[in-house]
């Protein structure tokens, strides 16, 4: 394996974007496993720390995810600009879909909080492995020239025989 000293500028440019992709997904998600417990049942994280840690964890749920759509290999065709913006909206959407059905648990289950939480955490675990899911759908299925995506056998359960 190459050291960085033997690495070209524009190689230490490409693995600093992809530790920098990855440390930012990785945010989004654990922020998004947060705010799962907290949409529903907000005194448990507002015990621990203190503060009402919404605005924190909406922010970096947000950039998590729009971070994670912004650099799957399908969409380093489109140009930048465009990458950005599909990243933001469909972190948007996928994020405001989960804080509605975060909210629907809430009126489902209005007076068993341990029932609410425990949805709430499997609600986002469903949620997230399944968009988790659609991007790697997107990534293997789309035919671009020179990508080559590295099957996931986890994934490829998904799809039926027929």
């Amino acid at each position: 394996m190459a050291t960085e000293a033997n690495l070209t500028e524009e190689e230490q440019w490409e693995h600093f974007l992809e530790m920098f992709y990855l440390a930012a997904t990785f945010q989004g998600r654990a922020a998004y496993f947060l705010m799962s417990i907290h949409a529903v049942n907000p005194g448990v994280l507002t015990q621990i720390l203190g503060i009402d840690p919404f605005p924190y964890l909406w922010a970096t749920m947000l950039y998590g995810v729009a971070i994670m759509i912004f650099s799957r290999p399908s969409m380093r065709v489109i140009f930048p600009l465009n990458r950005i913006a599909f990243g933001m909206l469909g972190s948007l959407m996928f994020n405001h879909a989960s804080m509605v059905c975060f909210k629907y648990l809430c009126t489902v289950f209005p007076d068993r909080p341990f029932m609410r939480t425990f949805m709430g955490f499997l609600s986002g675990r469903l949620m997230m492995v399944h968009l988790l899911a659609f991007l790697y759908h997107i990534d293997t299925r789309t035919n671009i020239p020179d990508l080559y995506v590295t099957r996931d056998v986890a994934f490829e359960g998904m799809y039926s025989v027929y």
